[in-house]
């Protein structure tokens, strides 16, 4: 019996190694080209950070948004991860390309007061992003101009409609 399991167990390893592997391999691959794109990239001075995010949302697939208004550089956003919740509180830029929020998340959960900071690359027109510290570097906005970033706000209702029911 403990030979049988072993087998299975084995060839698991083996079918998931040649399934993924090659994947991950190339996965991994790409990431480190963009890490070196990103290492000899510019940092995106305060202003272009402003510019970039000031009365725009930054869309997070189909689970979230957040609103980065101008007034009062307040910062509103909504998260469908891990349950419902949402976001208030500000951004702003510390220097070195970098655009953080401070904001209180409201959920089923209570409530928690959390900072989220980002880095920003640019070479040409292209953006490259990572979480601050140490996040893996992404192409935040390609070559042609595209972004999850988009003029306007489409954070605020979901978040009114969020606190309504919580």
């Amino acid at each position: 019996m403990k030979s049988a399991v072993g087998k299975f167990l084995g060839a698991a390893l083996v079918c998931s190694v040649f399934v993924v592997g090659p994947q991950g391999a190339a996965m991994a691959n790409a990431a480190n080209r963009i890490d070196a794109k990103a290492a000899k990239a510019d940092v995106v001075s305060d202003e272009g950070v402003y510019q970039l995010y000031k009365n725009r949302s930054w869309r997070w697939g189909n689970h979230g948004a957040a609103y980065f208004a101008v007034q009062k550089r307040q910062f509103t956003a909504w998260s469908t991860k891990g349950g419902k919740s949402y976001g208030e509180g500000l951004w702003f830029m510390p220097g070195h390309g970098k655009l953080c929020f401070r904001a209180t998340w409201h959920g089923s959960w209570g409530a928690k007061t959390s900072l989220s900071c980002f880095e920003h690359r640019q070479a040409g027109k292209v953006i490259y992003q990572r979480e601050s510290p140490s996040g893996t570097w992404y192409e935040f906005r390609n070559r042609h101009g595209k972004s999850d970033l988009r003029n306007g706000d489409y954070a605020s209702r979901k978040v009114r409609r969020f606190k309504a029911k919580l």
